[in-house]
C-alpha cells in the first residue's frame, strides 16, 4: 500500500472520530432539553465510595479472620452424653482455656475489693432479690459458667466442670435448665403438659463461635429470677434492639456486642458492678474522647456528670418491665386448697403477688435517680450490724460532691423488705430452694428456713427474726438513647420538677439558686443581696434598664447579673467595675448553636474577635443598625459596601444579611453564603426560566411577565441565549467547530484520489 493511502486513511479515521464526538454531544444536549425541569436538588456533600472487585463497598482495610469450622474436627464427631464430655473435647485443642476461666469471677463468683478489702462476689454478698446462694445452689448456679455446683462441696479445680457452650453457642438452642445446677437437660421432660427436649450437644459444639448479646443475656438479662427483674437497663429487648432502644446495639446500625465495651483478655472480662471506675477511659471516652460535644459549655459538664446521666433519660424502655419493689414479708399466703397462687394486674400483666415471694411492683420507662458515684461500692455483708429502724443500704455507692473522681450518675434504686436476725441485727440467708422440709418454698415457714440457711453457711443466728427495709443501687449504663432524645438544659436547670435535686447532691443554697435557673452560669436577681437585683442597676443605668425590660431577655427573666459580673467578686459595685466577656462565651452559655456557628466564621478568627456585642445591642438584643443593617458591616467591609449600592440586590432593597445570614442549614452566624441561600429567594422560577431559554423553548414576553415582575421579565429577555444552543460538551467546544473535522475529512478524500504520494519523487531517484 502506498504511503499516501496510509496517511489518508489515518486522517479520515481521525476526522470521523472527532465528528462522532461532536454529533454525540449535540444529541445529549438535545435530549437534555426534553427532560422535564424540576426543582433543583443541591447535594450538600458528595462522597466517593471505595468499591471492591465485585462492586461492593469496602468498609475498611485489615485482615479478615475466619474462625475454624468446628464441624470438621474429629473430636466433635461424636454423640455427647453430658456437658462435661463436650468440655473434655474442647480442651483437647484449647488446653489453657479452662485454667483461664478458673481465674475469673465468672467462675469463682468471688472478688476481693483492693480498696476496701471486702470479699465480695455472689458467694459472699446478700441482695434484696433472692437474697443469697448458700443452700440454694442448684437454682442459683443455673447462671454459673460451670456444671454441677449443687452445694459447698463443688470442685472448683475440675477442668471438665467448665461450661464452654454457655458463652460460645451460636445456635440459640443451648439452655441450662433452671434447677439443674448449671447442666442442660439430657433427657426430655414434661412441664405443665409441655415436653421440653434436650439440646443436641454435638450440633451445638460443632457450631460454636464468638460470644453475643444472646449468650451474655442468657444470664445477665434474667438476673433476679426473670427477664429484666434486676438491672433495669438489661433485658431480652437488647437481644435484637433497634436504634431507638440502644444506639450502639442497634442490629441495623453499629450492632455492638457486649465485648465491644466489656473487652476480654484471657477470658477475663472487663467491667464489674462490684468495683467500676466512673471515669474509666475504656468506656464512653475511649471512643467519644473527653470532649465529645460541639459546644464547650456541654463539655464542661463531663468532669461532674456521667455520660449516662444525659444519654439514658429512662431505663426499662424496651417493653420489658423491671422490678422496683419486693416485699418478702407478705409471702406464704395459700389459697383455699392450701396451694400457692399468683395475682396478676389485668391492665399491665405484671405479677403483683406470688405466694412464694410476696408482693412486687414493676416499672417501665423509669426515670433514674441521680447520686454522686466514683465507681466504688461497699457492701453490707451478713456479719455487719445495722440499725433496723432505718432502711439498710446493702450496696452504698461511694462518692460525694467533694470527691473529684465522682460524677453524678443515673441509678435504679430497688427497695425491698426482707428477713433479718432481730436478735443480732444482721441480715440472714434463708434456705429457699429444695425439696427438703426446711426449704421455704416447700414449708412456707420462715423460722425453719432461716435456721437451715444460717446453719448451712456456718453463721451465728439468734433464733429470732423480723423484716427490715432494704435498698440497693444499680448503675444504669445500657439502653443509650439517640442524641436527639438526650436530656436538655432545662430538664435539670429549672426551678421546679428538675431531674437533679441539687440540694440533696450537696450544693449550698447559693449554688442551688444559681443551678436551678437558666442560664446556670451566674447569679440571678432573686438572690437576697440587693446589688444583684435589676432595680439596683436601674438607679444608675436607667436607659439600659428600660431597654432590657422590653427585650427578649427581660421577658424571660435573664437579668443583669446573668451577663455582667464583678471583676473582683469580693467587692461591690460601683467600687469595682462590672464587665461582660467579649469572647462570646457569655452569650454562648445559652445561645449554643449561634455561638458554634460564629466560631467557624472569620469574625471569630481575628486576634481581637468581632463578637456578639459588636453587632447586637446587649440590652435590646437588636442589631446595631442604620440604613437597614449595612452600616455596621461597612465599618469593616468598605470595598464591598461601595459595590453594594450598584448591585441588582441593592436595587430591590436587600441588605448584607439577606444573603450572608440567610440559610436554613445553620443559624447564619458563620456569615457564609450557603448552598441554599440563593434558592431560598430564586427557587424554581429562575431555574425554570433559564432552563427553558437554554433549551431553545420559545417563551413569550406575556409568559415571563406572568411569572416574573416587569423588570425581571425585561432583563430575562435581554439576556436570554439564542435559539442555537452552544454545546460545551466533553471537549468544551461549541457546535460550529464541527466544521473543522468535516473539512479535514473532505480534503483527505480529495488528496487520496488526486494527490501525489509524499514519497513519489524519492522513489524515482532511487531507481
Amino acid at each position: 500500500m502506498r504511503r499516501k493511502q496510509i496517511v489518508g486513511i489515518m486522517l479520515a479515521i481521525t476526522a470521523v472520530f472527532l465528528t462522532a464526538i461532536f454529533m454525540w454531544q449535540s444529541d445529549v444536549v438535545a435530549a437534555s432539553a426534553d427532560v422535564p425541569l424540576s426543582d433543583p436538588v443541591l447535594p450538600l456533600l458528595q462522597q466517593d465510595t471505595e468499591t471492591g472487585d465485585e462492586g461492593e463497598a469496602v468498609e475498611g482495610e485489615g485482615i479478615v479472620t475466619i474462625p475454624a469450622d468446628h464441624r470438621e474436627f474429629e473430636e466433635l464427631q461424636q454423640e455427647f452424653e453430658t456437658g462435661p464430655d463436650v468440655t473434655r473435647a474442647c480442651l483437647s485443642c484449647h488446653v489453657d482455656a479452662a485454667q483461664e476461666i478458673m481465674t475469673t469471677s465468672h467462675w469463682t463468683w468471688e472478688y476481693e475489693n483492693p480498696d476496701t478489702g471486702q470479699i465480695l462476689g455472689k458467694q459472699n454478698v446478700i441482695n434484696n432479690f433472692c437474697v443469697a446462694i448458700d443452700s440454694n445452689e442448684p437454682r442459683c448456679t443455673s447462671c454459673h459458667t460451670g456444671y454441677g455446683w449443687t452445694d459447698n462441696t463443688f470442685d472448683f479445680t475440675a477442668e471438665e466442670n467448665v461450661d464452654c457452650l454457655v458463652c460460645h453457642d451460636t445456635t440459640g438452642t443451648y439452655k441450662k435448665y433452671p434447677t439443674a445446677a448449671g447442666h442442660p437437660l439430657y433427657e426430655p421432660i414434661e412441664v405443665n403438659g409441655v415436653v421440653i427436649q434436650p439440646p443436641d450437644l454435638a450440633y451445638v459444639a460443632q457450631n460454636i463461635g464468638d460470644t453475643s448479646r444472646q449468650t451474655c443475656g442468657a444470664c445477665h438479662f434474667y438476673g433476679g429470677g426473670a427477664d429484666g427483674v434486676k438491672h433495669g437497663d438489661m433485658d431480652s429487648s437488647l437481644t435484637n434492639p433497634d436504634y431507638e432502644l440502644d444506639v450502639h446495639m442497634d442490629v441495623d446500625g453499629l450492632n455492638f456486642t457486649c465485648t465491644e465495651c466489656h473487652t476480654s483478655d484471657g477470658h477475663v472480662v472487663s467491667g464489674s458492678r462490684y468495683s467500676m471506675n466512673s471515669t474509666d477511659e475504656e468506656t464512653c471516652e475511649s471512643c467519644h474522647t473527653a470532649e465529645p460535644h460541639q459546644y464547650d459549655m456541654l463539655n464542661q459538664h463531663i468532669d461532674r456528670i456521667a455520660c449516662q446521666t444525659c444519654h439514658i433519660p429512662e431505663y426499662a424502655r424496651g417493653g420489658v418491665p423491671t422490678k422496683m419493689y419486693w416485699d418478702w414479708s407478705t409471702a406464704g399466703e395459700l389459697d383455699e386448697n392450701g396451694k400457692p397462687f399468683k395475682v396478676v394486674d389485668p391492665e399491665t400483666g405484671h405479677v403483683t403477688y406470688d405466694s412464694m415471694k410476696g408482693n412486687f411492683e414493676f416499672g417501665e420507662d423509669v426515670v433514674p435517680e441521680y447520686i454522686w458515684f466514683n465507681g466504688e461500692v461497699e457492701y453490707t455483708l451478713v456479719e455487719d450490724v445495722f440499725d433496723p429502724s432505718q432502711p439498710v443500704v446493702i450496696n452504698p455507692p461511694q462518692g460525694s460532691i467533694a470527691d473529684e473522681n465522682a460524677r453524678i450518675w443515673p441509678m435504679k434504686v430497688f427497695d425491698g423488705v426482707q428477713p433479718y436476725d432481730s436478735g443480732n441485727n444482721t441480715l440472714v440467708i434463708p434456705h429457699l430452694f429444695g425439696s427438703d422440709p426446711a426449704a421455704y418454698w416447700k414449708s412456707y415457714d420462715w423460722e425453719t428456713s432461716i435456721a437451715a440457711g444460717m446453719a448451712y453457711s456456718e453463721l451465728p443466728y439468734s433464733g429470732e427474726y423480723g423484716f427490715v427495709e432494704t435498698t440497693m443501687y444499680w448503675p444504669i449504663t445500657h439502653m443509650v438513647a439517640p442524641a436527639e432524645e438526650a436530656l436538655q438544659c432545662n430538664d435539670c436547670h429549672t426551678p421546679e420538677d428538675g431531674r437533679l435535686d441539687f440540694a440533696a447532691l450537696g450544693y449550698d443554697e447559693d449554688a442551688v439558686q444559681r443551678l436551678t435557673h437558666f442560664p446556670p452560669t451566674l447569679l440571678v436577681e432573686e438572690l437576697d443581696a440587693p446589688h444583684f437585683a435589676t432595680q439596683y442597676c436601674a438607679e444608675c443605668h436607667e436607659n439600659e434598664h428600660t431597654a432590657w425590660v422590653d427585650s427578649t431577655h427581660g421577658e424571660k427573666g435573664v437579668a443583669c447579673v446573668n451577663c455582667h459580673k464583678l471583676e473582683d467578686e469580693t467587692n461591690e459595685h460601683p467600687t469595682a467595675a462590672y464587665s461582660v466577656d467579649r469572647s462570646g462565651e457569655v452569650c454562648g452559655a445559652c445561645h449554643l448553636n449561634e455561638h458554634a456557628d460564629w466560631e467557624m466564621s472569620v469574625h471569630a478568627e481575628a486576634e481581637d474577635p468581632i463578637a456578639c456585642a459588636d453587632c447586637h445591642n446587649p440590652h435590646t438584643q437588636q442589631l446595631k443598625t442604620a440604613n437597614g443593617n449595612t452600616t455596621i458591616c461597612e465599618n469593616c467591609h468598605e470595598d464591598q459596601a461601595h459595590e453594594m449600592p450598584d448591585s441588582t440586590h441593592a436595587a430591590t432593597g436587600m441588605t448584607c444579611l439577606d444573603c450572608h445570614k440567610n440559610t436554613e442549614l445553620n443559624t447564619g452566624h458563620a456569615f457564609n453564603v450557603a448552598s441554599d441561600t440563593c434558592i431560598l429567594c430564586h427557587a424554581k422560577d429562575a431555574h425554570t426560566a433559564n432552563g427553558l431559554l437554554e433549551a431553545g423553548v420559545d417563551v413569550s414576553p406575556a409568559t415571563l411577565e406572568e411569572r416574573l415582575s416587569d423588570e425581571e421579565a425585561s432583563a430575562a429577555m435581554e439576556t436570554a441565549v439564542t435559539d442555537e444552543v452552544e454545546s460545551k460538551g466533553i471537549v468544551g467546544l461549541p457546535n460550529w467547530m464541527v466544521a473543522f473535522p468535516i473539512l479535514a475529512l473532505v480534503i483527505s478524500g480529495v488528496w487520496v484520489v488526486a494527490g501525489k504520494d509524499p514519497g513519489y519523487r524519492h522513489q524515482d531517484k532511487q531507481k
